[in-house]
């Protein structure tokens, strides 16, 4: 375990100050537990722009996490994957087809197609949950939502966050949490699939 953290120290070195991870327990309940979706005609409906194709295309990967009223939301594995699905433990290994944006594995990462200017709004709209200026997934704040990339605060609307390779992603709606500003992907990511 102290190799490993030195390991991730010295990786993290050449970043910039990282802040230790913000621990907000997971959320409870039917707001917090929630489903990759339905069916894929379902997902098409509310993808609008966004085809579902077959395509081995290479897709890169950002991170995306979840935060209401100060617990995590997790993103479930399946987003943007139309059944039926095959997995092996909690990751789906093939589905009928994926959409440009999907998730694989309940860790919170996208993977999505390059170069097609995807935004968060379309991980949203896959997912077929909401995303405006006062709601996230099925939560309201008092405040409006808030969105941090790279742990810097997002100004503009919440969907309008480009998607790019190794964003680090945090949505926030109620009290805050410590947003994290990089997530260590592994080297495999970004490889066909």
């Amino acid at each position: 375990m102290v190799a490993v953290a030195r390991l991730v120290a010295v990786l993290l070195a050449g970043a910039g100050p990282v802040s230790p991870p913000a621990l907000s327990p997971i959320g409870r309940g039917p707001g917090y537990v929630l489903a990759a979706a339905g069916d894929g005609t379902q997902q098409a409906a509310r993808a609008r722009h966004l085809r579902c194709s077959a395509s081995g295309a290479v897709r890169v990967s950002a991170h995306l996490e979840v935060f209401a009223r100060g617990r995590t939301v997790i993103i479930p594995p399946g987003v943007g994957m139309a059944p039926p699905v095959r997995r092996v433990g909690a990751e789906i290994t093939s589905a009928r087809c994926s959409y440009p944006v999907r998730t694989t594995d309940p860790t919170g990462v996208v993977e999505f197609l390059p170069g097609r200017g995807l935004t968060l709004a379309d991980v949203f709209a896959v997912w077929g949950r909401p995303l405006t200026r006062h709601r996230v997934c099925g939560f309201r704040g008092r405040r409006p939502v808030r969105v941090y990339v790279a742990g810097r605060r997002w100004r503009g609307p919440p969907g309008a966050v480009p998607l790019t390779r190794h964003a680090e992603i945090v949505v926030e709606v109620g009290r805050r949490v410590p947003p994290h500003a990089v997530y260590w992907f592994p080297p495999e990511m970004d490889e066909p699939g």
